[in-house]
Parts: structure tokens; C-alpha cells; sequence
């Protein structure tokens, strides 16, 4: 087990200061990051070093430190740590952490820098880089705006199209440049880079202007006003829209998003005004009735029933049927949220007439443009209190909404609120519910180790498979072979030249003796007995001369004699081989017995002589008995 040198002192314990030694964190435990191995074995060698302090520091090993072990060593945060996303947030999440990482390594820089060069951190140089892409951004637009104002600066601006483009070489053989966007007259936009103030504050580089020397001269100079004012038509041609970046950022908290848009109808909204109009005409020409109707109703209402629906008046207009089946007000209410989580809104309905308000909810069908893909049974996405309720005059009823999704999808539901007495001519008031469950991919880390893994392992396959391949074409070659004729025999050629005969030794030599001398100038013999009757017929039929004086070993061969001698050899080779007959069981028995009684009388004759004794009685086997004893003498 390796892991780092343990620290040996408590105070070192507490410190916590160094590259060296186990680190720990805000709860006084070991990070299991900060050694090399496991936490088990850790605990393993302390306590055989007998470190108790530390034993303590360690902690159990269980599924939320391996996780978050694993978080930390890829380069994240501590899960547990506030305003920092899980550890299986998307990319984006990843991308914020490793910028709040880098800007805590940049503010300990700045720190160090200014201890170091005893400044203060405002006037260090690094704080004070980012207005240089502002200066060039200047610089390229009075640079295009100049030559409208100033001959000679930048004679081929405007003549771009009598530009030529370059030849190398003759125009025949050689080579000709293509012109570049600019060259043709094709100026490209000027991009503006600029950090949002959160950013620079976030990463130190709010400065005042008077901490900067190098380049408060010349934003401050005479020249610089001077040609801003020459310019300015021209410089708003050449950049219409100059965005303000400083304040343009989007700062979220990770919550679930929810909004609320209304939509009032157009020609409701106008008899509405119209009425309010003609009322405030009434009551600037009939003071008294109407200080007399406000002294029996609260403040700032109306006296007549009028209810805010979302920010939205919705009043009586003298009539309850004239905008029948019209929507009046529509209320839009959007959830975003991720699956199993929950998004919360809420509608503010305030009375403000003279009279109290009954409501009820009704929910309304939705227009589907795929109705068969939609099943015939609708789990709830959304919840809130439908009940039948009142408002009083002057009473604000908060109506609170929740969605909630344990799939990812888009889910929409259409509520209408029913009031009495009617308000709007009979117009309705809806509430559409949208909300939006995203998926969130908590496996993909591991599904991207397991991915890693498995091309690893098919790598290995193919370049085993490779070089399997390669070897299988890679061998030695085979041993000769030795020629067949020398490892035949003398009797396995006898038999295969002559099929029909036997080998047995001596015939055979006899033979090749007769062959020797039918034909003493002829090489050796091939074994072929056809070959030696050839050359036997050969010889000549008459026999020696009797009265001749040579001896019958010099007399010469005759053909008779020699087809004699081959064909008494010839017989021998044609009889077959003496093959044993098989004994049987009971004779092998029998024979045994015979040799064991055999024995017996040998060793007792040889007894008898040793030891002297007289030889009075002897066995003998009578003639046609079975028996080997049969008869006393």
C-alpha cells in the first residue's frame, strides 16, 4: 500500500498547510483524494504505526465518499459544497466549476504578485489587460473611418475592385494570388469582446481609471475627441449596433424555471377603457353621488364587481353575454423543470369592487394534432386547489401551482375560471399550463468509463487477432522427407517384387548365390526371382562333356541344372509359415500341474540324498493310467 507520508503532530493536523500529507476537510476528515490508494489501507497502515489521531480522521468507507473521491480525483468539486451543481451535471455545470476553480488559482496569484512587488493588487498589470481589445476595437474603426475625411491615408480604400491580384512568375507559366475578402472590398464586421461586470469583479480586474497611467492619456486625449467628433455620422454607418456588454449577463441559481405571461383581448380591452372614461366623466360632472358611493367602499375599488386575474382587470361591462365564447384574458403559466423534481408558480386573483366574488375551476379539453398517439388515460402533471372559493372585496386569493413530472416530455393543460356575477361581457378567463420535464443523464460518466473500458478491450482483440494472424503465416518449414528405398527392408522389397512367395532367410540367400552365377558380370541382384528366370533361361541346354578331365566346379552352367536349383528354391519360399496353435486354459493348467509335481519328486529324491535317508518306498505310474501316482513298489 503506498499512500503519502502521514503527518506525525497534531498541530500539523490542524494546519493542514503544505503539498505534503493527507489533506483534510471543513468536518476534519481525510479526503480520500489526497492519498494514493484506499482509505481501508490507509487505515491498515496506521494503525500497525500505531497512529490513533489519524484513525480517527478517516472515514467510513461507503457509496457517498467513493463517489465523491472519484468527483474530486476528475478534476470537480465537493458535491456537498453549497452553490455548486452535483457531480452529474451536464458539461455546462462542469464548465462553471472549473472557472471558479481557475479564478480562485488567479485571485491567489494576484495575492501573492502584490505581496511579492509590495503594490497593491489595482495596479498590478494583469488587472489591467482587459481594456487593450477595447483600444484595438478603437484603433480599426477610426482606421476605416479616416480615409473618408483624410487623402492619402489608405489610398486603396474604396478601389478595391481595381485591385490586381499578384503574379508570380510570368502570366503564361507562373503563379497568380487570390485576393482576400478585404482586398476585394468584403470589410468584415468588427467583433466586440467585452467582459460583463460580474465577470471582472469576479476576476479582479475592476480598476479604477485612476490606477491606470499607461492609458488614461489616450482615452483622455485632445486628439481622440477630435476625431470622435469629425467621425461620428461615419463611425455609426460603419458599427450600427454597438452592444452594451458591460450589462449584458444571465446569472441562474439552478432553480426550476417558471414565468407567467398574460393576453388580454384587444376589443374588450377597448369598451373597457371606454367605460372607465365615461364613468370618470360622470363623476367629474356629478361630484357629490359619487364621493357618496366612495364613502361606502373601501379605497382605490370600484363600484362595480371587477376582479384582477394576473396583473389583468377583469370588471363588469354592463352585460353578461355580450362577448359570450370569446377569451378575455389568457394567462400562460410555463414549467421547466428536470424529471422528478418539482416547479412551483402562483396567480394572484385580487377583488377590487364592491362586491364579493364566487369562482369555480373548470378544466377544458386540448386540441391534440396526433390523437391516436395519446393514450386514453392522463396521469396528473399538475396540482392545485380547483375547489369552489369567494373573495371578499378588497381580499387577494393566491392560487398555487405545482408540476411535477416522473417522465420527460411536455405536458399542457387548459384551465378556465368561471366567476359570478360574470365579468368581461361573458368573455372567459383561461390559464394555460405548460410545463417541460427535462432528462437528466445521471449515468454518463459511467457509461463513459464502461465506454472507455470496452474500447480498450476491443483494441486488445484486434491487435491480438493481428498478430495471430501474422504468426499463423510465420512457421518453419517442414523436414525433408527421407527417400522411400531407405527405409524398406530387404524382406519388405522380396515381398513387394515377388506378392505370391514367402521370405524365409536362407532360400533367399541361396538365390542371390544362383544369381551370382548365372550372371557373374551383371550388377547385384533386384530380388525379383522373374529377373532370375530370365536370366536362367538364358543358359545353354547342353551339359558338360563326361569324358572331360576339368572338375565339376569349373564346368560351365547348364540350363537344366540351374531351373532345378531355382525351383527347389522356389519351393521352400511358396511354403507357408509355421504358425503355433494356440494352447488353451485347461492345457496351460494341466501342464503346470505336471511341472509342480515333477518338482516335488525332484526335491524329494534331493532331500532324501542330502540327509542320507533310504530310498524303501517309490511311486511309479502304471501303463494306460492318468494318474501320476499309482502304484507303491
Amino acid at each position: 500500500m503506498a499512500c503519502l507520508r502521514p503527518l506525525e503532530t497534531s498541530d500539523h493536523m490542524q494546519q493542514n498547510k503544505g503539498p505534503e500529507g493527507p489533506r483534510l476537510d471543513k468536518n476534519g476528515m481525510v479526503l480520500p483524494h489526497s492519498i494514493l490508494g484506499t482509505l481501508e489501507d490507509f487505515r491498515s497502515y496506521l494503525e500497525a504505526k500505531g497512529e490513533t489521531e489519524w484513525i480517527r480522521c478517516i472515514p467510513e468507507l461507503t457509496s457517498e465518499n467513493v463517489s465523491e473521491a472519484v468527483v474530486v480525483a476528475q478534476g470537480g468539486s465537493d458535491p456537498s459544497s453549497p452553490g455548486l451543481p452535483d457531480s452529474s451535471s451536464d458539461a455546462q455545470s462542469k464548465a462553471l466549476e472549473h472557472w471558479s476553480m481557475h479564478m480562485e488559482q488567479r485571485r491567489k496569484q494576484k495575492d501573492f504578485l502584490s505581496k511579492s512587488l509590495h503594490k497593491p493588487v489595482e495596479t498590478l498589470l494583469m488587472n489591467q489587460a482587459d481594456d487593450f481589445r477595447k483600444v484595438q476595437e478603437l484603433r480599426e474603426l477610426l482606421s476605416r473611418a479616416l480615409p473618408a475625411i483624410r487623402p492619402g491615408y489608405g489610398h486603396r480604400v474604396g478601389s478595391e475592385f481595381w485591385s490586381l491580384p499578384q503574379y508570380f512568375g510570368d502570366e503564361l507559366s507562373g503563379i497568380t494570388s487570390t485576393l482576400t475578402r478585404t482586398q476585394r472590398g468584403e470589410w468584415e464586421p468588427i467583433v466586440h469582446v467585452v467582459q460583463p461586470y460580474t465577470v471582472k469583479r469576479e476576476s479582479g480586474n475592476v480598476c479604477p481609471e485612476t490606477c491606470r497611467p499607461a492609458t488614461r492619456t489616450w482615452y483622455h486625449s485632445e486628439y481622440l475627441y477630435r476625431q470622435h467628433q469629425e467621425l461620428r455620422g461615419l463611425l455609426q454607418e460603419i458599427d450600427l449596433k454597438t452592444p452594451e456588454i458591460d450589462s449584458l449577463e444571465v446569472i441562474g441559481r439552478g432553480l426550476p424555471v417558471t414565468s407567467v405571461s398574460v393576453c388580454r383581448n384587444t376589443l374588450l380591452n377597448e369598451e373597457v377603457d371606454k367605460q372607465e372614461e365615461e364613468e370618470a366623466t360622470v363623476e367629474r360632472e356629478n361630484p357629490t353621488d359619487a364621493a357618496g358611493q366612495r364613502d361606502q367602499v373601501p379605497l382605490e375599488a370600484l363600484v362595480i364587481p371587477a376582479l384582477r386575474f394576473c396583473g389583468e382587470r377583469a370588471r363588469w361591462t354592463g352585460s353578461a353575454t355580450s362577448y359570450q365564447g370569446e377569451v378575455g384574458i389568457s394567462a400562460r403559466m410555463n414549467f421547466q423543470v428536470v424529471v422528478g423534481e418539482t416547479a412551483r408558480s402562483h396567480l394572484d386573483l385580487r377583488n377590487e369592487g364592491s362586491t364579493a366574488i364566487y369562482y369555480t375551476w373548470q378544466k377544458l379539453p386540448l386540441a391534440r394534432s396526433f390523437p391516436h398517439l395519446h393514450g386514453q388515460t392522463t396521469t396528473p402533471h399538475f396540482f392545485f386547489n380547483s375547489s369552489t372559493g369567494v373573495i371578499l372585496p378588497g381580499d387577494t386569493q393566491w392560487v398555487e401551482f405545482t408540476f411535477k413530472s416522473g417522465a420527460p416530455g411536455i405536458k399542457s393543460e387548459l384551465w378556465q375560471l368561471n366567476t359570478h356575477p360574470m365579468l368581461l361581457g361573458g368573455a372567459t378567463m383561461q390559464v394555460t399550463l405548460r410545463g417541460v420535464a427535462l432528462y437528466q443523464d445521471r449515468t454518463a460518466e459511467q457509461r463513459l468509463l464502461i465506454e472507455r473500458e470496452l474500447e480498450k478491450k476491443v483494441a486488445q482483440k484486434v491487435c491480438c487477432s493481428l498478430v495471430y494472424q501474422v504468426l499463423q503465416g510465420v512457421h518453419t518449414p517442414e523436414r525433408a522427407i527421407s527417400p522411400v528405398e531407405l527405409d524398406v527392408t530387404e524382406e519388405q522389397e522380396f515381398l513387394w517384387r515377388n506378392p505370391k512367395l514367402q521370405y524365409f532367410y536362407e532360400p533367399v540367400e541361396g538365390l542371390k548365390r544362383l544369381w551370382k552365377e548365372v550372371a557373374p558380370e551383371e550388377n547385384d541382384w533386384d530380388l525379383s526371382v522373374e529377373t532370375l528366370r530370365q536370366a536362367v533361361l538364358y543358359l545353354p541346354r547342353e551339359g558338360p562333356d563326361p569324358e572331360s578331365d576339368l572338375e565339376s566346379d569349373h564346368q560351365p552352367l547348364t540350363r537344366d541344372w540351374a531351373l532345378g536349383e531355382l525351383n527347389a528354391l522356389l519351393l521352400e519360399l511358396t511354403q507357408l509359415p509355421f504358425k503355433p496353435v494356440p494352447q488353451t486354459k485347461s492345457a496351460i493348467g494341466r501342464q503346470l500341474w505336471r511341472e509342480l509335481l515333477d518338482g516335488l519328486t525332484t526335491e524329494d529324491m534331493w532331500v532324501r540324498h542330502v540327509l542320507g535317508l533310504p530310498e524303501t518306498e517309490t511311486w511309479t505310474r502304471e501303463e494306460g493310467s492318468r494318474s501320476p501316482i499309482c502304484k507303491r513298489l
